[in-house]
């Protein structure tokens, strides 16, 4: 699995992106309405109003597979893959999302998560290494 970090400053064209897609799928969400961009985008900014001066508030991570992977690779697979990332990069008690893309050859998350934590903590932005990374070949 390969992870790809990514900060922004809106919520709604991220949450649009990612949901938007005829091929998207929300597998899960952690404090935030999963009815539509809409209600999703709205949750996420009325936690943001707990900091407002932090900037980028948007933390988006893709994590994308080998498609060698994806015979083994159902949602629920990848995403206990997503829990796993996010609580190695420091992820937690906080708002998030994670959407299951089909619009690529390889297999592909895409997690939005707020930088502004349950109680009003800022969350660390990390760059993971391969060294605490699983090899694309032993993924599973």
């Amino acid at each position: 699995m390969i992870g790809k970090p990514i900060t922004a400053r809106s919520f709604g064209g991220c949450i649009r992106y990612i949901v938007d897609k005829p091929e998207a799928k929300i597998l899960f969400a952690e404090g935030l309405r999963m009815q539509n961009a809409t209600t999703l985008t709205n949750d996420f900014n009325l936690k943001r109003k707990m900091r407002q001066e932090l900037g980028k508030a948007v933390g988006h991570l893709v994590l994308s597979c080998s498609k060698e992977d994806l015979p083994k690779l159902t949602d629920e697979v990848m995403l206990e893959h997503a829990k796993e990332y996010m609580h190695k990069m420091g992820i937690r008690d906080t708002q998030h999302v994670v959407v299951h893309h089909h619009d690529r050859l390889h297999p592909h998350l895409h997690v939005v998560y707020n930088r502004v934590g349950n109680k009003g903590l800022r969350s660390p932005i990390r760059i993971i290494t391969h060294s605490i990374l699983k090899p694309a070949g032993s993924l599973l």
